[in-house]
């Protein structure tokens, strides 16, 4: 910027006794708050004038009070913003966050059927308070058993392979994954709520699986139909506990149900589910699975079964790409490529109905271990009926 002026020659710089006194001049003027272009501005002033006369002098005087009243101003902002922030410090110390507490709703029972041989579950050793069983299994006569715990179904169909390190509610998560991400995924929630709306969907049973990576918002859930019945599946029973506790806290009326599940063997009735939300559910799924999650779920579906859902992919040449190959041998060959979304759809019969770039970002953070910088890394919304 011209604030120091020291001379050169060839490739070095060498700084002389005015150099010295400018940087000095600099370094107190940095500490009274002044900017690099103010500060430019009186270094300017001292090298035309020296200061030597009373106007000069008066001058850079006028300039020292201005800047006093500038930090004045500054500083009377400041205490505003530090009483506002106490206020606020003190009622969040003040409020209790109390939620009521829920469990598996009764009126899912006749959905829950063993996954190996299709027969009823029993439901034993239940401790049931007014319409929501807290406690208790679900057995079955072929050996199949799925325990409930502080309304939270846990199933033995758990992965033995590694999966996700954290969930999106944990605390080192947030704090790996970056805003840009965060903003492309809540575009793209926002277009999925949007074209929800347009349906009805009262007595349907909705379900979404692998909610660690991410989740569909509480906040936009509760506002979609308060009389449909939703399924939640999950790795982790603190993710779960997470997400049962906001969705208790906006709204406790809606019948909700929890299963720890990973392999997508759900202890539910075939043809049972109306609605599949895919909030890169089924690209978490194949990232530790060498299969195509539809392919699972494909008997639980309803004839007339819809999807609403958004994908992530890389272009197929991308480092990021051959990274996750590295990092995931295990996982699908295809996911995370654009062809991933259509191979997924058409190995259980299903067709694109509609299908929207909502954008990309070059940085989505840590947790996504196998990106590489400055690659794009794109989101697709879609939604998709069977044929």
């Amino acid at each position: 910027m011209g604030l120091l002026i020291p001379t050169k020659k060839g490739s070095h710089y060498y700084f002389d006794s005015t150099c010295t006194d400018d940087m000095e001049l600099i370094v107190k003027l940095k500490r009274l708050q002044f900017t690099l272009q103010e500060i430019h501005k009186v270094i300017s002033l001292k090298r035309l004038t020296h200061f030597v006369d009373i106007q000069e002098i008066d001058f850079y005087l006028k300039v020292l009070i201005e800047k006093k009243q500038e930090l004045l101003r500054e500083r009377e902002k400041l205490n505003k913003s530090l009483q506002l922030l106490d206020e606020k410090i003190e009622s969040i110390h003040q409020k209790n966050v109390s939620t009521e507490e829920t469990g598996v709703p009764l009126i899912f029972l006749p959905m829950f059927y063993c996954p190996h041989c299709q027969e009823a579950l029993h439901v034993t050793d239940a401790f049931i308070k007014e319409q929501y069983v807290l406690k208790g299994a679900f057995r079955c006569s072929c050996g199949y058993e799925a325990a409930i715990r502080d309304g939270i179904i846990i199933t033995p169909n758990l992965s033995t392979s590694p999966q996700n390190e954290h969930y999106i509610y944990d605390q080192q998560m947030i704090k790996e994954i970056t805003p840009s991400f965060i903003s492309l995924l809540e575009k793209a929630n926002q277009w999925i709520y949007k074209r929800m709306q347009r349906k009805h969907f009262s007595n349907k049973v909705i379900l979404e699986t692998n909610i660690e990576t991410y989740v569909f918002p509480p906040k936009l859930l509760y506002t979609l139909c308060p009389d449909a019945l939703y399924v939640f599946c999950g790795n982790t029973v603190e993710m779960l506990r997470k997400l049962k506790r906001k969705i208790e806290h906006f709204n406790p009326k809606l019948n909700v149900i929890y299963i720890v599940n990973s392999q997508l063997d759900l202890p539910f009735k075939y043809q049972s589910i109306d609605v599949v939300l895919d909030v890169l559910s089924f690209n978490d799924y194949s990232l530790f699975n060498n299969a195509l999650p539809l392919k699972k779920l494909t008997p639980y579906f309803k004839q007339a079964t819809a999807i609403f859902g958004y994908s992530i992919y890389y272009e197929k040449q991308s480092r990021s790409y051959k990274r996750l190959q590295e990092l995931y041998p295990n996982g699908h060959v295809e996911n995370l490529q654009f062809s991933f979304l259509e191979s997924n759809l058409a190995c259980s019969g299903f067709f694109l109905k509609e299908k929207e770039n909502i954008g990309n970002t070059e940085n989505p953070g840590e947790y996504i271990d196998y990106h590489y910088e400055n690659e794009k890394l794109h989101c697709v919304a879609y939604t998709a009926e069977s044929k």
